[in-house]
């Protein structure tokens, strides 16, 4: 490179970009550091606070969902132990024997070795006035050393407020010695008795994620519930500090700010609320001193203003270096410039910076690149797949434009009998797993070569456009039948499918009234492949057969009770069938009809289903999963093979664990009586009770847990069966029947009538014979 040894004044007018090059990036040097150290020093304290700030509230949402999920946990773990038919019939009992004590015992020590969480476990007879206790076997209620709990139960108060109590537990074996614990209580039997079912869950053990949250000296973790009590925290705290941090926490979800305590020193505080189970929300609460977050800021601020220093005379030199590197290749480019232009130096009506002049020599070379470019864009191929793009999916061109481009693109179309057909890919989702973007792009360009080819003829005019996505689009002018057209569509599928291994359905809609109608006859076809839906894939769907705007369908009232029936027995046969009649009626719509009442039907068997499986019903009943299947599937068929397959395992787990029930035999004893002794009227809880040896309550809880219904319940149920029967199979008074069946008055037959069916027996009688005919 050659050395520039001259006086800086001669230099700059020799030279004046290689001293410009020097200038501006000096300048740009010096400015950038000096903003970057002003910036570093004004937001570091800042920045850092942000950070450390939204780390922590980070760290602390994880683990304070962590923590609200654990208690969720322990809550649904309680109401279901609670709901054991051994537990809650004994602490309903009054009378028991040492061998079901034992046992009831033995069961609340393996629902307290689920989770190391749970301290206790008890369950409270108010009939016989004892407890047993997970730890220490069976008490007596008035010297159980709970008492604090025997107090809370027998507060009138207590029964609307059993959330999560947070409380000290005093420790029996220990003496003196307490625990923090969550208590979550169940009672059996709310303003009748205070039996009930007791879980403790051990504080300290149920908070461990919060306590490991960090290590910074001095924090303070503190849990508050919604009535501003504290259910845990790492310090030992006053009434008007808890009621400080619940007003400072309060009403946000989430976040962290700067917060100075009455006597204390300024704190960063970060919070999260979290909700346990809807019931409850507990304010998650983090304080770390300021101080231990900023005692080093100051340092490095003052040892990041020498480090800049040394940078920019570093960076001094090294400009220096690359400004000589960079302006020798700039030298030798203007040269070689100047000889392809003829001119060895200079003149003096130009400039005397070489970057102007390589800028003037570009600026020409772009103007003519610019032209070509401009040529190329104007192509006719791209400039008529881009007008009919934009002719079928837009509303923007007036009639004159329309003919002007039809003649500037030589498009041969008519401007009248013109119609729109679209090539709708199949099973898209699959397909797009399948080909990359540029790979789908080159198939439907495969694919409208194929459908212009073989749908151009005599009596046909087309002009085919990729309209992206999963469809073709094809303006057509005919002079031939339906069925003529029909079949050439038909054709032009069978000719995709034997090319490129496509399966496509195809709509044809009507003809547009005008050029500039043709927008909205696009949309309206491309709303009729939608029809695919009922018809199924590879299906030639066009205008006329289309349906006409129809009602929903909804399942008759005598169909539900059927199939509420037979889902309750598990007969599959029936549910099906009548899964089958509700499609077939399905098919009848018009697609979003058809799609609307297919939601509709869904929604009534899964509330059917909900009705006889006591946990909630899985993921897949959900209508977000329906949904899903509808985009997938493309096809009612599909769909409904989809239900089909969720419907039956379903019932097959309805079957199943009703199987596993222990007092199925005894259910099974109550429903044959019940069934024997309809027309008695005296058939009642008592009765079946003295029959079978057993207590009215003791019956009457264990078939409410079984069956999820009551006897009452089930007797009505079974007469008014048997009574519509009759009112459709006969035209007998309704007095004499209801009189055959049990119901000893007919203000209470017509009362439960009308609660069950919604309407009267004579208006059932009426309506369902009607339907029949």
């Amino acid at each position: 490179m050659k050395k520039f040894s001259f006086p800086l004044h001669s230099s700059f007018k020799k030279h004046p970009t290689y001293m410009k090059i020097i200038f501006y990036f000096v300048s740009a040097n010096v400015l950038v550091l000096a903003l970057s150290f002003l910036l570093l020093y004004w937001q570091s304290s800042k920045t850092l606070l942000k950070e450390i700030g939204d780390h922590s509230e980070s760290l602390l949402l994880g683990s304070a969902r962590n923590t609200a999920g654990l208690m969720e946990w322990s809550l649904e773990y309680t109401y279901a132990s609670s709901n054991d038919s051994k537990l809650k019939v004994y602490a309903l009992s009054d009378h028991y024997t040492d061998f079901e004590t034992y046992n009831v015992w033995s069961r609340l020590g393996e629902i307290k070795n689920a989770n190391p969480a749970i301290d206790s476990v008890y369950l409270i007879n108010d009939y016989t006035g004892t407890v047993v206790d997970s730890r220490l076997g069976i008490n007596d209620a008035a010297s159980f050393y709970d008492q604090d709990i025997m107090n809370r139960l027998h507060d009138p108060n207590f029964a609307e407020r059993t959330v999560p109590i947070p409380r000290t537990l005093t420790l029996p074996l220990n003496k003196g010695a307490t625990k923090d614990v969550i208590t979550i209580v169940r009672l059996y039997e709310k303003d009748s008795s205070i039996s009930a079912f007791i879980m403790n869950i051990d504080t300290d053990k149920l908070m461990n994620l919060l306590q490991d949250n960090s290590n910074y000296p001095n924090r303070q973790v503190t849990v508050l519930n919604d009535r501003n009590e504290q259910v845990f925290s790492t310090a030992l705290l006053s009434g008007n500090q808890i009621l400080e941090l619940g007003r400072q926490g309060e009403q946000k979800n989430s976040g962290w700010e700067l917060f100075k305590p009455h006597g204390q020193e300024e704190q960063l505080m970060v919070y999260s609320t979290t909700s346990i189970k809807g019931i409850q929300d507990w304010t998650f609460i983090e304080s770390i001193p300021k101080s231990v977050i900023l005692g080093r800021i100051s340092m490095l601020r003052n040892i990041s203003l020498f480090l800049f220093l040394g940078l920019f005379l570093a960076s001094l030199t090294v400009i220096v270096l690359i400004s000589k590197r960079v302006y020798s290749p700039i030298q030798e480019l203007v040269s070689s410039v100047m000889r392809q232009y003829h001119s060895e130096q200079l003149g003096e009506h130009k400039s005397r910076n070489e970057l102007d002049y390589l800028s003037n020599v570009f600026a020409a070379q772009k103007e003519q690149i610019d032209e070509l470019t401009e040529q190329w864009r104007h192509s006719k191929i791209l400039s008529k797949e881009r007008f009919l793009r934009e002719f079928l999916g837009a509303e923007a061109h007036s009639s004159d434009e329309i003919r002007h481009q039809f003649k500037e693109c030589e498009i041969d179309l008519p401007e009248e009998n013109l119609s729109v057909a679209i090539f709708r890919i199949d099973h898209f989702p699959e397909f797009t797993k399948i080909y990359s973007e540029k790979d789908r792009r080159l198939l439907r360009f495969a694919m409208a070569n194929i459908i212009q080819e073989s749908l151009q003829g005599a009596n046909c005019r087309v002009q085919t456009v990729d309209m992206g996505n999963d469809h073709v689009a094809v303006v057509l002018c005919v002079h031939a039948s339906t069925d003529d057209i029909a079949a050439k569509l038909r054709d032009s599928q069978k000719l995709l499918r034997q090319y490129l291994s496509i399966e496509t359905t195809v709509a044809w809609g009507r003809e547009a009234q005008s050029l500039t109608d043709m927008h909205e006859t696009y949309m309206e076809t491309y709303e009729l492949t939608q029809e695919r839906f009922r018809f199924g894939h590879g299906a030639i769907i066009l205008k006329e057969e289309s349906s006409a705007p129809g009602t929903l369908f909804h399942l008759s009232l005598e169909k539900e009770r059927q199939l509420a029936q037979a889902i309750q027995k598990g007969n599959r046969d029936t549910v099906l069938g009548i899964m089958t009649f509700s499609v077939e009626m399905l098919k009848e719509l018009p697609y979003f009809e058809c799609k609307m009442s297919l939601i509709t039907l869904f929604s009534d068997f899964r509330r059917l289903m909900q009705d006889q499986f006591s946990p909630p019903l899985p993921s897949p009943w959900g209508l977000t999963s329906l949904e899903n299947q509808i985009i997938q599937q493309e096809t009612l068929a599909s769909v409904v093979h989809w239900m089909e397959m969720l419907v039956d395992k379903t019932l097959s787990d309805i079957i199943t664990a009703r199987g596993l029930s222990r007092n199925a035999k005894l259910i099974e004893q109550v429903e044959y009586l019940i069934e024997e002794r309809l027309s008695d009227p005296n058939l009642s809880t008592k009765m079946l009770a003295d029959n079978l040896g057993l207590s009215v309550n003791y019956l009457r809880s264990l078939y409410k847990a079984e069956t999820n219904r009551s006897i009452t319940d089930t007797i009505s149920e079974k007469r008014l069966e048997l009574v519509c029967r009759e009112l459709l199979a006969t035209d007998s008074p309704i007095e004499p029947i209801i009189q055959n069946y049990g119901f000893s008055s007919v203000n209470t037959f017509y009362s439960v009538f009308k609660k069950t069916y919604g309407i009267t027996p004579a208006q059932y009688r009426k309506a369902n014979k009607k339907e029949r005919n």
